[in-house]
């Protein structure tokens, strides 16, 4: 910057005034600048962003690592399944050759010839937790997604949830968690927000992705009227259904029921051959296609089903937290429209006033709120009704019609699932006529108490399931659904500035469950689950680049490069 200056005239010559003392206020100037310096330097600092790569499917589906991802080619549903052994596979790594469909489980093969992918390229913010005055940081909070530097490797960066907060009590009991602070007696339900109860909820069934295979077979269609004639299946193309006009003073009900063909039932559908048993509905599992990774001389679940084929079949714990989604076109200005899900042989409801839009939620008979929607008249509208974490949550186009949910209180009975659980979700029409189509069903996380162990050893001490239809044996049969209230729980003890870090991947995440104490020398006092808050690095905010999207020829340049390829829009977004 330049500088300039005007020409005085000269002016005579004044007596020279006596010495001064040295300007104070110039002294303060000087302290003030250095203190707006220290603290511009702490703010560009605090935020910062750095860049990470995803290197392995512990956060899955959240944030994906190394991976393979296609679409399914029975169904078409897209689903993503691990290939980290690719690069880090111990003792050598190892090529993917077959991965599982969480629509329909087909069992797809010939992987090893389709390009695997980077893991997701992340923006992480650095020192937010150490500076939560500035805008947009804060102190650290339950299901942050955070990295810190791992305990026994503290050169080594992780990123995983933060559950666990300083001198809590956590519990991981039948795939919840459960908090104990030092301020309040008694364990409590952890309850996500309802933004991120909606970012962690996992594919179960899309309806409009359906297996070609059993096209025409009825006997594995998962939606049924409960009533035959209530409702037009399939009109007038296929995941559409019309409610009949002819219910009036009943409801008119379409039911989901969680029919699932094991492999081998897959393998006769495929050959056309007679199926070795009936289609048979089963609870809704942990189920990833993530980690149904196999090798080429691993990928057998039929004649060889153990050993490494385990972890892609052996997913069996129940998951009750669900949530439905459905896109309503009301077909008449009157009558009631309703949403119910199952948990534990209990219906939580959700009923829509088509006249006037009123929504009120249920548990069994018990009225828990009314409030006024936009669901009126005519016009199509995307509902999505959930039941995760004791508590009903209602999103009608995108908006929550309760902003925190509806709570409501839980029996201190272990959670036990009935034979209502194997068809544990059902739309319903009174009065009134509806479309409703792109049925889709979600499920929480199911949280382990180990990683790569199952928590169904107590319950199967006698008969432990030695291949997928003896999994499926169990999991139809609502004769043994009370031997789940053999699960045992972990509590974890946290001392002060220390947190607690769990994976989405909980089957597969080395997380603060699995830790050991390597560290000691340098840490005596850590706890073998214990992060310490100065290993702290940041919080994750943003997916910036998933992978490149190949289309066009798919011309391939490298084993895993083809071009041309464009931004994974669909996955850019913010981390919750």
């Amino acid at each position: 910057m330049g500088r300039t200056a005007t020409r005085a005239r000269k002016q005579p010559q004044a007596p020279l005034p006596p010495p001064e003392e040295p300007n104070r206020e110039s002294h303060r100037d000087t302290v003030e600048a250095i203190v707006v310096a220290l603290i511009l330097a702490l703010v560009v600092r605090g935020f910062e962003a750095q860049a990470f790569v995803i290197p392995t499917g512990s956060m899955a589906p959240t944030l994906m690592g190394r991976h393979k991802e296609l679409a399914c080619p029975q169904c078409g549903f897209t689903y993503t399944v691990n290939a980290s052994e690719e690069v880090e596979g111990r003792p050598f790594p190892r090529r993917v050759y077959s991965g599982i469909c969480v629509n329909c489980r087909h069992q797809a093969t010939r992987l090893d010839e389709a390009p695997s992918f980077k893991g997701d390229r992340i923006l992480v913010m650095m020192f937010p937790y150490d500076l939560p005055f500035l805008p947009g940081a804060s102190e650290p909070e339950r299901w942050d997604v955070v990295v810190f530097r791992y305990p026994e490797e503290p050169e080594v960066s992780y990123i995983k949830r933060l559950v666990g907060l300083p001198g809590e009590v956590v519990r991981i009991h039948h795939g919840d968690v459960y908090v104990k602070s030092p301020d309040r007696p008694g364990f409590r339900l952890a309850k996500k927000p309802p933004e991120h109860q909606a970012a962690m909820q996992i594919a179960v069934h899309e309806d409009a992705r359906r297996p070609a295979a059993l096209a025409g077979r009825e006997e594995w269609r998962r939606w049924q009227p409960t009533s035959p004639g209530d409702w037009l299946v399939d009109d007038p193309q296929p995941g559409h259904y019309r409610s009949a006009e002819t219910a009036l003073n009943r409801w008119a009900e379409l039911r989901y029921h969680h029919l699932v063909p094991d492999p081998e039932q897959w393998a006769a559908i495929l050959d056309d051959r007679p199926l070795p048993r009936k289609p048979r509905a089963t609870l809704i599992t942990d189920f990833y296609s993530y980690n149904t990774n196999l090798g080429p001389n691993s990928s057998d679940l039929i004649d060889d089903p153990r050993g490494d084929q385990e972890g892609a079949w052996l997913q069996p714990h129940w998951v009750g937290d669900l949530t439905l989604g459905a896109t309503v076109e009301p077909r008449s200005s009157s009558g009631r429209i309703r949403f119910e899900l199952i948990r534990a042989g209990i219906a939580y409801r959700c009923e829509i006033d088509l006249a006037t839009g009123d929504a009120e939620l249920f548990r069994g008979s018990e009225p828990l709120g009314r409030e006024a929607t936009r669901l009126r008249g005519s016009g199509s509208h995307r509902v999505e009704f959930a039941n995760v974490d004791g508590r009903l949550t209602l999103w009608i186009d995108g908006q929550p019609i309760w902003p925190l949910g509806m709570d409501y209180e839980q029996d201190d009975e272990i959670p036990v699932p009935t034979e209502a659980d194997l068809a544990p979700a059902a739309i319903a029409v009174r009065d009134g006529s509806v479309t409703v189509k792109d049925l889709v069903l979600k499920r929480d996380i199911y949280y382990t108490q180990d990683p790569g162990r199952i928590d169904y050893l107590p319950v199967w001490e006698d008969r432990y399931p030695r291949n997928p239809v003896e999994l499926f044996d169990f999991l139809s049969d609502s004769s043994r659904f009370y031997q789940l209230a053999k699960v045992r729980s972990r509590d974890y003890e946290l001392q002060a500035d220390r947190y607690l870090m769990l994976g989405d991947n909980s089957p597969r995440s080395k997380d603060s469950r699995g830790w050991g104490r390597s560290d000691l020398a340098w840490d005596p006092t850590r706890r073998p689950w214990e992060v310490p808050r100065n290993l702290l690095t940041g919080k994750a905010f943003f997916i910036y680049w998933p992978h490149g999207v190949p289309f066009g020829p798919g011309i391939r340049i490298w084993r895993d490069t083809q071009i041309p390829f464009r931004p994974y829009f669909e996955r850019m977004k913010w981390i919750r």
